[in-house]
């Protein structure tokens, strides 16, 4: 018998070098010398392109009530190789996918944290609000059911408490009117469930600062920058003279919008702005009354 040719190791110049993906190795072909451990393989992974360029699942996150770590049993009735299964297999695969819905709302405080969960996410989209706050909100609303706040409560109640709270954190102007009306719960209901998380969780939010209100109705008046500016000097001026402190921040961002427009001859009437703000004429008037003594209008 004619054995093949091997050539020694030690004079073998590995012209030829064969690649096993499967142990990582690299081997010359005519002298079976191990050349290389543990390769790694630096080549794009292939993918379908009728799906996303996603290489990894959805990230970890609390807006999900399992974390998006879950899996889905699928609803076709399909084997790996594309065959339809069989009738008993079918049967089977059903009650699997039933005991898996089961299990997965077992109890009423997971299928609560599942409905506000989702209530939650409904109002990212319709405020546009970002995923930091979406994020928070879910935070908070998680602490709260730890803490049995939830029961004999309503749950749209404490998601915009939730809501708002993150959205005072974060610095973002948001009203519990503006929240109220996008959630069709009652303003009330929400400012109590607020108050409530406050003293509960120990809340330690800042008091807004009126600037951003106030370039925000000039925005939704469509005033001009000068406007603006004016609207935050005045703003300035009564907080150098310490006359603010105490009142509410929308009614004072409200007001000192409504001075400024008065300074620069701009016919806005107090109607308007109370419509865009949610702040009463009757509490703009009186603001005005207050600050009209300490600020140059004319």
């Amino acid at each position: 018998m004619i054995m093949p040719f091997m050539q020694d190791e030690n004079t073998c110049i590995h012209l030829t070098i064969i690649s096993d993906d499967t142990t990582g190795e690299q081997v010359c072909e005519n002298c079976g010398q191990v050349l290389i451990n543990n390769v790694v393989d630096y080549s794009t992974d292939g993918f379908n392109e009728n799906f996303n360029n996603a290489r990894t699942g959805p990230k970890i996150s609390i807006t999900m009530y399992d974390g998006g770590l879950s899996t889905v049993i699928g609803k076709h009735n399909f084997d790996s190789s594309g065959k339809a299964v069989s009738h008993e297999m079918r049967r089977n695969i059903n009650r699997m996918r039933m005991w898996d819905s089961r299990t997965k709302s077992n109890s009423t405080a997971h299928r609560n944290l599942m409905i506000a969960l989702l209530e939650i996410n409904k109002i990212k989209e319709k405020m546009s609000l970002s995923d930091a706050i979406i994020e928070r909100s879910a935070y908070f609303y998680r602490k709260a059911s730890e803490k049995k706040m939830i029961r004999g409560r309503s749950i749209k109640g404490i998601v915009g408490a939730c809501i708002y709270a993150a959205c005072r954190e974060l610095g973002t102007t948001r009203t519990i009117i503006e929240i109220s009306k996008c959630m069709h719960e009652k303003r009330n209901i929400i400012a109590k469930s607020y108050r409530l998380l406050f003293q509960q969780l120990s809340l330690e939010i800042s008091i807004p600062d009126p600037t951003s209100s106030i370039i925000k109705f000039s925005n939704n008046l469509e005033l001009s920058e000068k406007i603006k500016r004016d609207a935050i000097f005045i703003y300035d001026t009564l907080k150098e003279k310490q006359v603010i402190a105490g009142k509410k921040p929308g009614a004072v961002a409200a007001t000192v919008v409504y001075m400024a427009c008065i300074k620069n001859n701009q016919g806005i009437s107090q109607q308007q702005i109370s419509k865009i703000s949610g702040i009463t004429q009757v509490t703009i008037r009186n603001r005005f009354k207050e600050f009209k003594q300490y600020v140059q209008l004319i």
